[in-house]
């Protein structure tokens, strides 16, 4: 901390000097230069806030490119820069969600090239800052970050690379910033840069809806937010995904039902990696007891007696009548008392569960 602490007000003080500036002093390159090379540091800081830990930068790379320069450069619309652009009263205006290419060439008589790209952020949140090189000359060490109109320095809260393109997730305000770009070897180069910057979303996804589940069900059903990934866990082991359609409904066929009281939770990704809440639903038991037997009933007969399900609840009645009433023993055997019933009278055996689904038989006293 005392390190990033140490980098952020060296820095701020030297940007200070520079953006109050509307000419360049004899060589005012060293300045900028060494401002941007404290904010590179940032890189060096393993920032790496943990809200940022499921972070998909996918959306602003080109999947189609392997490396470097071209996952940022293919993706997007991107313009050229235009010097002079050393100073804020000179940057280059830069729409949110459209590149900007340059190189280090402008200042040939003096050391280095110094760019600035003025954008308007319209609402608080998160930048995504990238960028990534197209070696010509092999002679630029890049350097790029985000200034306030104070040029304050913007501390990024995640620093990372990936596929060649290094970026930032930068903290901001709605108002006007720039975003400078230097070669921080101070050489003349031809390589070329680009940048992009666009506002991150870090807002999740409601909870996915989940249509009640059974122990008979072999489709799972439900709503989350549309174009969104839905991930179904069994316990704490993931058992599948499913991707939204833009109608946010998902289906998900299962070779055979869960078993009746397995949880399953339900979380949905965005395309900015940001996950909701888990949903949780337990499977519910819609299955009446497998087996119910029942034993021979004569007119002279004192108690009903067979075999279900262990510890279900087992009725006996007579029409509308109940004689008794129990429960099977945790081998299913049930034996109920009754009073002695006229020949060919109905008997009418109800084995219920604790999900109060049923299996009934029906046995003439002989």
């Amino acid at each position: 901390m005392k390190k990033k602490m140490a980098y952020a007000g060296i820095a701020t003080a030297l940007l200070f000097t520079v953006f109050q500036s509307t000419t360049f002093a004899a060589s005012p390159a060293a300045d900028v230069q060494k401002s941007v090379t404290e904010l590179s540091k940032a890189h060096d800081l393993n920032v790496k806030d943990s809200k940022f830990k499921n972070l998909d930068v996918s959306r602003f790379l080109n999947d189609k490119a392997k490396t470097g320069f071209s996952k940022l450069a293919t993706k997007n619309d991107y313009i050229m820069e235009q010097e002079p652009n050393d100073i804020p009263n000179l940057a280059n205006p830069l729409q949110l969600g459209t590149g900007i290419a340059g190189d280090f060439s402008y200042n040939a008589t003096r050391d280095g090239d110094f760019d600035l790209f003025e954008i308007n952020v319209p609402k608080p949140g998160y930048l995504f800052l990238g960028g990534g090189l197209n070696r010509v000359d092999y002679l630029t060490r890049f350097g790029f970050g985000l200034f306030d109109v104070y040029g304050k320095i913007v501390e990024p809260e995640y620093a990372a690379s990936k596929d060649g393109i290094d970026y930032l997730i930068l903290p901001v305000k709605s108002g006007t910033y720039y975003i400078a770009a230097a070669n921080l070897d101070e050489y003349v180069s031809y390589d070329q840069y680009l940048l992009y910057a666009n506002m991150l979303d870090t807002t999740a996804p409601d909870a996915p809806k989940v249509n009640p589940i059974d122990d008979n069900d072999k489709i799972i059903s439900g709503t989350a937010e549309a174009g969104s990934m839905v991930t179904i866990k069994n316990g704490t082991v993931i058992y599948t995904t499913v991707n939204v359609n833009n109608s946010g409904k998902f289906k998900v066929n299962l070779p055979k039902p869960f078993k009746a009281g397995t949880k399953l939770s339900f979380t949905a990704t965005d395309d900015a990696g940001n996950v909701s809440k888990a949903k949780t639903i337990t499977v519910l038991d819609k299955t009446p007891p497998a087996t119910l037997t029942v034993n021979k009933v004569t007119k002279n007969s004192k108690y009903v007696s067979g075999k279900t399900e262990a510890k279900v609840s087992v009725t006996v009645k007579a029409g509308s009548k109940t004689l008794a009433r129990g429960k099977a023993d945790a081998k299913g055997y049930f034996k109920l008392k009754i009073k002695a019933q006229k020949k060919n009278t109905v008997l009418t055996i109800t084995a219920t569960d604790a999900a109060g689904n049923s299996k009934v038989v029906k046995v003439k006293v002989k």
